[in-house]
C-alpha cells in the first residue's frame, strides 16, 4: 500500500481512505476503513473520466451488475454512488491472488486443484447467470484465489442478457483476446453458454500454464477462437481434459450450463474450497501470508493483465492491418504476457510473491507491479510457441521488394480458377467445369475437356472427376489424352484423392466410406478397405493413411490397416521424407512416421495445413494470422517465420496460400498480392499486387510464377523489373 498523495480524499462517502492500493488509467482504488472499523476496497472514477458518457454510463453498468450478483464465490458490493461528482464503489477487501498471478509465478495447478476451481468458478458464474447477467469477461486477471476460495471480480463488462444495447459505439465489441467466445469476437449476441466458453479457456489455462489460443498478435489469438483452435495437449487428465473440451464447443447450445458443470462435478464444491488446503502449497503459502498481512508493497512484476479491449469489429479479420487499439482502461499496459511460467524456483517465486499484493475493487482485480522493470513472464517451453522459435525473418525488409515482370495473361473462366502444375503444363479449372491446360510459356490453351473437380496431379498424370456418372478419369497433363476412367458404382463418389504411391492410385469414397486403391496404369481396382476417409487421404514410401476420427496406416499392397495413431479430429494429411503430416483441431501438426505411426515429432500453432508444402528437408506452413512457418521436416525445428498478408478475408479466405517449386516459395495472401521467397531464408525475393485467389497455391514452372485472379484470369509472372 502507498500513502495517499496530494489531491487524493481524505474520506469517500462514509468511508475513511487509508492508503492507495492502486491506480489504472480508469481510477483509482484505495484502501478504506468503515465506521465499524471493517477494510473495504474502495474504486473512485478518474475526474478526467467523469465528463465521458462512455465511462460513466459503463461504470454505473458495473455498479448495477455487481449488486446483482451474490454468491460464496462472486466479490460483494457494500456501496457504491455512480451518480456522484466522482463516482465511487465499495467492495469487500480480497486480499490474495489472481490466477494469473499464481500461474505465473508457482506454475500450473495440479488437476485436483483445477477440478475444485472448476467447480467454484462454475457456482460462481451460476450465481451471475441466475441474477440475469452475463460476465463476458472471465478470465485469469479477473479470478481471485483467497482464504475464502476463488472469487469471480470485475463486471465492468457484464450486462443483462436481455439487454442487447452496448455502451460502447456501433462496430466494436468488449472482450480479452484469448478469453472471448466465437460469438463474442465475431460481434454477435452472447449469453450464458459465452461465458461457459471462457471459463474453459480460464481452466485450460491453470491446468496448462499457457493460454489455449497461443500468444502473439491479438488477431491471431482471435482468430484462433473464431475457428476454436484450442490446444489442449497439456491436459494430462482425461476427466478434465473432456470438461474443457465440452466448453470449448463452437455451438453455445452444444456447451454446458454453469449449473450444469457443477453437477459433472459431483462432490467437489464449496466445502474443497474452504481455506486453501485445495491449492498448491506455495501458492496456499502466499495466499495465508497476505491475508495476515494485507499491506504489502507493489505485486510482482510480469502478473499484470490488461483489461478488456474495445477493439473495432473491421480489426477483427486476422488479415486485417494491425493497429493500436484503445482499451477501456487508457493507461493499462498495451500487452499481456500470456506466456507459460519457467520451471518452478523457490529462491525467484518468493521474491516475486512478497512484492506484490492483489486487491479486489469494484469488482475489478488490480495487480500492482514495479512499472521501473520490464515484464517479466517467465520462458516460453516450447508447447504453443512455434511463432515464437527458430530465426525469425523480417517483417520490415529495407524498401520494397522488387516487383516480377508480367509476361502473359490468359482468360480462363469468369471467375476464379483453380491450378494444378502437372507434366510441364498449368492446368485451369474453370466455374463453368471445364479444365483447360495451358503452355506455361506463352498462355496459349493446349487442350480443354469437361470436368466436374481437378482432383489432383501427379508427375505427368491428372486426375479428373467427369460430369458423366461422376466418374474418375486419368488423362496425360501435356496432351489431354485419356490414360483411363474408373465408373464409380451406382452411388459411389470418388470424393477424396486420388493419393498415389508406387502402382497404386487410392481414392476415398465419401458414401460408402471406403479406400479403393486402383492401378495407375489400368484403373483396375487392385483392393478396398472398409475406411471413411472423409477428413482426408495421402499416400507415399508404400503407405496410404486415411482420417476418420483417427489416422489410419493402410499398406498400399493389399488394403491391410498396418497401424492407427490417435488424433484429435485429424485433418489435411501430407506425405514427405518419410514422414505424413497431420494437423488435428487445435491446429497443432503431428509428424508420423511412414513404416509404424509412431510420432516423430508435434508442433502446435501450425495452422490447419491445408495447402502444406514439403520438399528439400523442410515444411512450409501457414500458421494463421497471416505467419508463414518453415520448419525442418525430420525435426520440427523452426527455421524462420515471416507474417504476410492482412487483407479482408472473404473471397480471400482467412489462410495465405502456398506453392513451393524449387528453392522458391510462393505465398498468395489475403492482402490480394502473391510473394516469392527464398524457400531457405524466408526472404522477399518479389512481391505483387494481384486480385487473386486463395483456393489454390501460387504455381511455378521453369522458373515463372502463375497465378488466378477474380477475374478469371492466369497470369504468368517471372523475373524482376
Amino acid at each position: 500500500m502507498e500513502p495517499l498523495q496530494a489531491g487524493d480524499p481524505a474520506r469517500v462517502g462514509s468511508y475513511r481512505l487509508l492508503g492507495r492500493l492502486g491506480a489504472g488509467g480508469m481510477g483509482v482504488v484505495y484502501l478504506g476503513r468503515s465506521r465499524s472499523g471493517r477494510r473495504v476496497a474502495v474504486k473512485v472514477i478518474r475526474a478526467e473520466h467523469v465528463r465521458n458518457a462512455e465511462y460513466r454510463a459503463r461504470f454505473r453498468r458495473e455498479v448495477g451488475a455487481a449488486r446483482k450478483v451474490t454468491g460464496t464465490f462472486t466479490a460483494p458490493v457494500l456501496d457504491a454512488d455512480p451518480d456522484a461528482a466522482e463516482p465511487w464503489l465499495a467492495t469487500a477487501y480480497l486480499p490474495g491472488l489472481t490466477l494469473r498471478e499464481a500461474v505465473a509465478s508457482c506454475g500450473p495447478l495440479p488437476p485436483d486443484a483445477v477440478r475444485a476451481l472448476a467447480a467454484g468458478l462454475a457456482e460462481a458464474l451460476a450465481a451471475v447467470h441466475q441474477a440475469g447477467l452475463v460476465h463476458r469477461d472471465l478470465k485469469p486477471g479477473n479470478v481471485m484465489l483467497t482464504a475464502g476460495g476463488p472469487r469471480v471480480i470485475d463486471f465492468g463488462v457484464a450486462r443483462p442478457q436481455d439487454d442487447g444495447a452496448a455502451v460502447t459505439r456501433v462496430g466494436t465489441l468488449l472482450g480479452t483476446p484469448g478469453f472471448m467466445s466465437p460469438e463474442q469476437v465475431s460481434g454477435g449476441e452472447v449469453g450464458p453458454a459465452g461465458d461457459i466458453f471462457t471459463l474453459g479457456a480460464v481452466l485450460a489455462y491453470a491446468a496448462t500454464g499457457a493460454e489455449p489460443f497461443g500468444d502473439g498478435l491479438m488477431h491471431s489469438r482471435l482468430y484462433r477462437v473464431m475457428n476454436v483452435r484450442a490446444d489442449l495437449d497439456g491436459i494430462a487428465d482425461g476427466w478434465l481434459r473432456d470438461l474443457v473440451t465440452d466448453c470449448l464447443r463452437r455451438e453455445p447450445e452444444r456447451r454446458p450450463s454453469a449449473a450444469g458443470v457443477v453437477e459433472r462435478l459431483g462432490g467437489v464444491g464449496e466445502l474443497s474450497l474452504h481455506g486453501t488446503g485445495w491449492l498448491p502449497a506455495d501458492v496456499a503459502e502466499e495466499i495465508d501470508r497476505r491475508t495476515a498481512e494485507p499491506r504489502r508493497p507493489p505485486g510482482p512484476p510480469g502478473a499484470a493483465e490488461p483489461d478488456a479491449v474495445i477493439m473495432d469489429l473491421a480489426t477483427l479479420d486476422p488479415e486485417a492491418p494491425a493497429g493500436p487499439v484503445a482499451t477501456v482502461d487508457p493507461a493499462a499496459p498495451g500487452t499481456e504476457p500470456g506466456k507459460a511460467p519457467a520451471a518452478r524456483n523457490p529462491l525467484g517465486r518468493r521474491r516475486a510473491l512478497a512484492a506484490g499484493s492483489v486487491l479486489a475493487a469494484g469488482g475489478l482485480g488490480i495487480v500492482l507491479w514495479d512499472r521501473g522493470r520490464a515484464p517479466d513472464a517467465g520462458r516460453a517451453p516450447e508447447r504453443g510457441r512455434a511463432l515464437s522459435a527458430g530465426r525469425a525473418a523480417s517483417s520490415a525488409p529495407a524498401g520494397p521488394p522488387p516487383r516480377p515482370v508480367p509476361r502473359w495473361k490468359t482468360k480462363v473462366s469468369d471467375y476464379y480458377p483453380n491450378l494444378l502444375a502437372a507434366g510441364g503444363v498449368v492446368l485451369a479449372k474453370s466455374d463453368e467445369d471445364i479444365i483447360r491446360a495451358l503452355d506455361p510459356r506463352t498462355g496459349r490453351v493446349l487442350w480443354k475437356r469437361p470436368a466436374l473437380s481437378l482432383s489432383s496431379a501427379v508427375g505427368d498424370v491428372a486426375y479428373l472427376i467427369t460430369p458423366n456418372g461422376w466418374d474418375l478419369t486419368a488423362v496425360r497433363a501435356a496432351s489431354g489424352k485419356t490414360l483411363w476412367t474408373h465408373d464409380s458404382p451406382l452411388g459411389s463418389l470418388p470424393g477424396v484423392g486420388p493419393a498415389v504411391t508406387g502402382p497404386v492410385a487410392c481414392v476415398g469414397d465419401y458414401n460408402r466410406k471406403r479406400v479403393t486403391a486402383l492401378g495407375v496404369r489400368d484403373g483396375r481396382v487392385r483392393w478396398t478397405a472398409g475406411v471413411n476417409a472423409e477428413d482426408g487421404i495421402a499416400a507415399g514410401d508404400g503407405m496410404v493413411v486415411a482420417m476418420e476420427s483417427k489416422v489410419i496406416g493402410l499398406d498400399a499392397e493389399n488394403g491391410r490397416t498396418k497401424w492407427t495413431h490417435a488424433v484429435v479430429e485429424p485433418r489435411h494429411p501430407h506425405f514427405g521424407d518419410g514422414l505424413f503430416f497431420v494437423a488435428d483441431r487445435y491446429s497443432t501438426l503431428h509428424a508420423l512416421r511412414a513404416d509404424d505411426g509412431r510420432l516423430a515429432w508435434r508442433r502446435p500453432g501450425t495452422g490447419q495445413a491445408f495447402l502444406l508444402q514439403i520438399g528439400g528437408g523442410m515444411l512450409y506452413s501457414d500458421a494463421g494470422g497471416g505467419h508463414i512457418l518453415a520448419l525442418k521436416t525430420a525435426t520440427g525445428e523452426v527455421v524462420w517465420t515471416r507474417r504476410l498478408g492482412y487483407g479482408e478475408g472473404g473471397d480471400y479466405g482467412r489462410d495465405n496460400a502456398l506453392g513451393l517449386y524449387g528453392g522458391t516459395l510462393y505465398v498468395g495472401c489475403t492482402d490480394r498480392n502473391v510473394y516469392a521467397l527464398d524457400a531457405a531464408s524466408g526472404r522477399v525475393l518479389w512481391s505483387h499486387g494481384a486480385d487473386m485467389t486463395l483456393k489454390s497455391g501460387p504455381l511455378g514452372i521453369g522458373g515463372l510464377a502463375f497465378v488466378a485472379t477474380r477475374d478469371g484470369h492466369v497470369h504468368a509472372l517471372g523475373g524482376v523489373s
